[in-house]
């Protein structure tokens, strides 16, 4: 009995052998598909890149870069919506990126010339738009480099060359993280000056990261931060605009922006509210940003009720279309 136990054992080794053999080639049969779908991805982007290129000046290493626009845009698309959200949100990020690139090549920005003469945009969303390099999305998203890449590869080859126009004219294409959900802001009460395609418009998004943000401060500290010398008590919201952003406050006898106070104490937008405790203030803010424009959390949340990137870019940009411009493809 013992003696034939033995040769069944070295059957089932063999098996076993041949088996994990067979597992490991398909594994690398997979992973070379994968590889060739990823070459193929970056051979598409090489051949629909436009000819068209812009002068980026990279803030973090401090030189000019020359790239293709394409090329570009899929570093901004990387680098200003997470590549987890939906396909068409990261599309309507792109044709958004896009545009927003466009019209500062036509029309040169002082805060960009400054920091290198020759350069039409540059990488820091402080003065244009957020860029990261290729190897920067391999550091970032990691094992997950290939997939994610490929998909921003995708939304960008998908709409190459689109742009948004209004009346035949490139718009300014504002966005921002989060609205808070309800609704976002006219570019009126953010900079003064009014734009037919940026006004307020329903923006349901779930909560997200940014709802709900609080932060104490004292009433010295608040009255230090905005260069404020009475020991006023009282904190009265005075107006707000038609979203329920802080538009101006009372501060004792002082009237000051929503904007100042965002400013003034790094909040992440002007949709406000706050709580007076004894001599503390309690800060609670809704959204990420200046709420005009695009919500790339609401675009992703509207991508998952099946709206496509054309629905979700017309309803944040009122009246605008989204046109192909062979001139930069």
């Amino acid at each position: 009995m013992g003696k034939r136990i033995q040769p069944l054992r070295k059957t089932l080794t063999k098996r076993s052998v041949g088996h994990n053999r067979n597992i490991i080639i398909i594994l690398l049969i997979c992973a070379s598909i994968r590889c060739v779908d990823y070459i193929i991805s970056e051979e598409i982007i090489h051949n629909k890149a436009s000819s068209q290129m812009i002068n980026v000046y990279n803030t973090e290493t401090e030189k000019l870069m020359q790239l293709e626009m394409e090329t570009y845009i899929a570093g901004v698309v990387a680098a200003e919506m997470p590549a987890s959200f939906e396909l068409d949100a990261l599309k309507a990020q792109a044709v958004a990126a896009r545009t927003f690139a466009l019209k500062r090549m036509n029309t040169p920005n002082s805060n960009v010339t400054a920091l290198y003469p020759k350069a039409q945009i540059t990488t820091s969303p402080a003065t244009c738009q957020a860029w990261i390099s290729d190897d920067e999305q391999r550091e970032r998203w990691g094992k997950d480099y290939i997939k994610w890449h490929q998909k921003i590869i995708q939304a960008v080859t998908e709409t190459a060359g689109e742009v948004l126009c209004y009346d035949g004219v490139l718009i300014d294409p504002v966005y921002h993280a989060s609205c808070g959900g309800g609704a976002t802001e006219s570019a009126e009460y953010v900079w003064g000056n009014a734009k037919p395609y940026l006004v307020s418009v329903p923006c349901n998004h779930p909560a997200d990261q940014h709802s709900g943000v609080t932060m104490a401060i004292s009433q010295a500290e608040l009255m230090e931060k905005l260069d404020l010398q009475s020991n006023a008590v009282n904190v009265i919201a005075e107006e707000r605009t038609p979203s329920n952003r802080l538009k101006t406050m009372l501060v004792g006898d002082n009237t000051i922006r929503g904007s100042e106070l965002r400013n003034a104490l790094g909040l992440k937008s002007t949709l406000i509210d706050w709580l007076i405790i004894g001599d503390q203030m309690i800060v609670t803010t809704n959204g990420y940003g200046h709420g005009a424009g695009m919500c790339q959390n609401g675009a992703n949340y509207y991508a998952q009720l099946g709206y496509n990137y054309q629905q979700i870019l017309q309803h944040y940009y009122r009246g605008a279309v989204v046109q192909k411009n062979n001139k930069y493809i």
